[in-house]
């Protein structure tokens, strides 16, 4: 009776507390710029393969560009790379 309980009351819960949004990289340079929600982020080294068109959440850092630094995880190469924020 209380697993039902708990999994009634979970179900309550929205499920966007749970869920990162989610951005495309909106143009990319050399595996090291790109453009993602208007702001422009440069890798620390490279993010090899990552282009144009794929999906990404900032796991650290601001989607607005204003951090110094950001991890972001690449939903379709399931990988992480850290950029700068400029």
């Amino acid at each position: 009776m209380l697993r039902n309980l708990a999994l009634l009351l979970l179900s309550a819960i929205p499920l966007s507390i749970y869920a990162a949004t989610t951005y495309e990289i909106e143009a990319a340079v050399n595996d090291e710029k790109f453009i993602i929600n208007g702001e422009l982020f440069e890798a620390k080294t490279y993010c090899l393969g990552w282009g144009e068109g794929q999906r990404v959440i900032f796991i650290d850092g601001s989607p607005l560009g204003a951090c110094a630094s950001a991890t972001l995880y690449n939903l379709d190469r399931e990988e992480k790379c850290e950029v700068w924020c400029e």
